[in-house]
């Protein structure tokens, strides 16, 4: 099995009465190491940032427990797997 290394950024935006966190382009890393570096980074400039790694097997397509890495800031309910 290989591993995924992602870093998701969360941008908000807001119309007044109120606000919703939006999805950014995902960025794929190369190892666990890289996706905190970034997600750090990231952190200083996104209302929200999750980078999570995930084995997968490229044969049968199955994909392992998503693994959280790092998180900052706001994270939409749900994205971490858990009861956030």
């Amino acid at each position: 099995m290989k591993t995924a290394y992602i870093v998701q950024t969360f941008t908000k935006q807001s119309n007044g009465q109120s606000s919703k966190l939006f999805n950014d382009p995902a960025v794929q890393c190369n190892s666990a190491e890289e996706a905190i570096n970034r997600a750090e980074r990231f952190s200083e400039m996104r209302a929200g940032v999750l980078a999570i790694s995930q084995a997968y097997d490229e044969t049968t397509g199955d994909y392992g427990e998503m693994k959280v890495l790092a998180h900052y800031g706001e994270i939409p309910e749900g994205a971490l797997g858990y009861d956030d």
